[in-house]
């Protein structure tokens, strides 16, 4: 009994998203046309876009990436590949699942490419570059 327990629980325990799916998010930028377009950033004149991430953006990227149940989200955060600090914006193709214990890793090259774009040290194709890079890496 106890073997088909655990296998009940291995079967039903589906390993959703650890990392982007290139297809599923290729990443977006921020572009004045935008509905969430408020005014441009740093030396570089980048576009931003304020973060709008709904819950039926939520939903569908949930659903993107394999069917991840309302009741598992609190353990994701629903990340943008490219931040809103280096140019992305909050469309469902630069969304992504991210399990919240490897957020704080991706948040380290998020701030070097905040850093970097506001002492005017990166291009915005650099930041984006260390953004792929850091998924390539995991």
């Amino acid at each position: 009994m106890k073997i088909l327990i655990l296998l009940l629980t291995v079967v039903t325990c589906q390993a959703f998203a650890v990392k982007p799916n290139a297809k599923l998010t290729p990443g977006e930028l921020c572009t004045p046309a935008n509905p969430d377009f408020t005014g441009y950033r740093y030396a570089a004149h980048l576009a931003y876009c304020k973060r709008n991430v709904s819950h039926d953006k939520k939903a569908q990227v949930a659903q993107l990436y394999g069917g991840l149940p309302e009741s598992e989200w609190p353990k994701y955060e629903f990340d943008h590949l490219i931040p809103l600090n280096s140019g992305g914006d909050s469309s469902v193709a630069n969304l992504w699942p991210q399990p919240l214990s490897e957020a704080k890793d991706k948040d380290v090259v998020e701030q070097r490419t905040f850093d970097g774009l506001n002492s005017g040290k990166l291009t915005q194709a650099q930041a984006v570059q260390m953004i792929w890079d850091w998924v390539d890496q995991h």
